[in-house]
């Protein structure tokens, strides 16, 4: 394993605890809806996954050239729309994303 590869530290088993590094944030994504437009039911399966969410902690930013933070442009709070294919799920003891 990398360093690169650590994207934050857990210092309990509360995903709000989670302290992001670098340039990492975590994202509290927004609940799929259950029904569609016209009011069909959506099964577990078939719900697509939303792509926005908010954000929980943020990293402090990455190093530049001369090991200058970098600050993020986002906030905590704030709501953003992230890739479809954008970072890693994680639970939380409470089973919560």
């Amino acid at each position: 394993m990398k360093e690169d590869d650590i994207v934050g530290i857990l210092e309990s088993d509360d995903v709000k605890d989670v302290k992001p590094l670098n340039d990492q944030v975590l994202i509290k994504v927004a609940e799929a809806s259950d029904k569609t437009e016209a009011d069909l039911i959506l099964t577990e399966t078939t719900k697509e996954k939303p792509s926005i969410g908010i954000l929980y902690p943020v990293g402090p930013g990455s190093l530049d050239e001369e090991g200058k933070r970098q600050p993020l442009s986002v906030s905590p709070g704030s709501t953003v729309l992230y890739s479809k294919y954008a970072g890693g799920e994680f639970k939380g003891a409470d089973g919560t994303n």
